[in-house]
């Protein structure tokens, strides 16, 4: 299963000797892949920083040193019911989330954004911030059926939306089904045409492929929904909405090669292939920044 902000890990099928692609008999134009051999294009192998990142999913990704915050609380109170605590997925800088059951068996996901204040600047003011921002985002795509929905505010910096059934990308426990990157294609352009920017859809870990085969997106914290603001600064913030926009799309397209190439054409896994010119320039500057931010985490272990 999975949700907001993680489920268990699965090994993927097919790697291994014995890998293949086959062609149908009845298959025009395109590859068929055998189930046991789904991944055999460009899907991300096994090892290294993938399999340390499914380790982390399966653990909880908890650092080793907390720098900041506490770890997800034991129980809460919601709607007449008692949730506590069934597994921590995640405790960072920023906030705890945790996997929480009720006496009646309803699973939900609470993210709770920090309060505390680090090296004695209060920061208070920034998890309540963070908080009503990413509430409002979920509240932006309730109607879009490919969020989870809302259960309640617990307190001022922290919410709860409802446990998603599935696993997500990353898992790879099950080929997407083959209508799944089409109808992901569909609720990025709903998310696009209210007003928003996903930004974060890089990430397999953030799209969950739900029991019925449609595409749920999670994690909304660095997504951008600005508000109308008069010239200059609204034309400003439409080119670089716009700009974020299509780098949606192109991880989209990313995404779909990655983890359905088969029924890509040659035209479109090569437009996957090339990134708009911002993203170049972002990997260039922004790599070596992040792997200083890791080993700097590593360094002091709160990674």
């Amino acid at each position: 299963m999975a949700s907001s902000s993680g489920s268990r890990a699965a090994r993927r099928p097919g790697s291994g000797a014995g890998r293949g692609i086959h062609r149908s008999p009845t298959a025009v134009g395109r590859t068929v892949l055998d189930p046991a051999a789904w991944l055999a294009y460009d899907a991300p192998r096994t090892g290294g920083a993938t399999d340390r990142a499914m380790a982390r999913k399966e653990q909880g990704r908890v650092p080793n040193r907390i720098l900041r915050g506490k770890m997800p609380r034991a129980s809460f109170d919601l709607g007449g019911r008692t949730y506590r605590l069934e597994k921590t997925l995640k405790q960072d800088f920023f906030a705890a989330t945790g996997r929480y059951v009720s006496d009646d068996g309803r699973r939900v996901c609470l993210k709770h954004y920090h309060e505390e204040p680090f090296l004695g600047w209060p920061l208070q003011w920034a998890g309540r911030l963070m908080a009503d921002r990413e509430v409002r985002h979920y509240r932006l795509l309730q109607d879009t059926g490919g969020v989870p929905r809302l259960v309640g505010r617990v307190g001022k910096s922290a919410f709860v939306h409802e446990w998603v059934e599935g696993h997500d990308l990353l898992d790879r426990a099950a080929p997407p089904p083959d209508d799944f990157f089409d109808r992901l294609e569909g609720l990025v352009e709903s998310l696009h045409a209210r007003g928003m920017a996903y930004v974060d859809m890089n990430k397999p870990d953030n799209v969950l492929v739900a029991d019925d085969g449609r595409p749920v997106l999670i994690d909304f914290q660095i997504s951008w929904a600005p508000r109308p603001s008069p010239w200059p600064l609204g034309a400003v913030k439409r080119r670089l909405l716009a700009m974020l926009q299509e780098a949606d799309r192109f991880h989209v397209g990313k995404l779909k090669r990655l983890y359905r190439g088969d029924l890509m054409t040659p035209e479109q896994r090569a437009a996957s292939k090339r990134p708009p010119w911002f993203l170049r320039i972002h990997r260039v500057f922004g790599a070596p920044l992040r792997d200083l931010r890791r080993r700097v985490l590593e360094w002091v272990g709160a990674r």
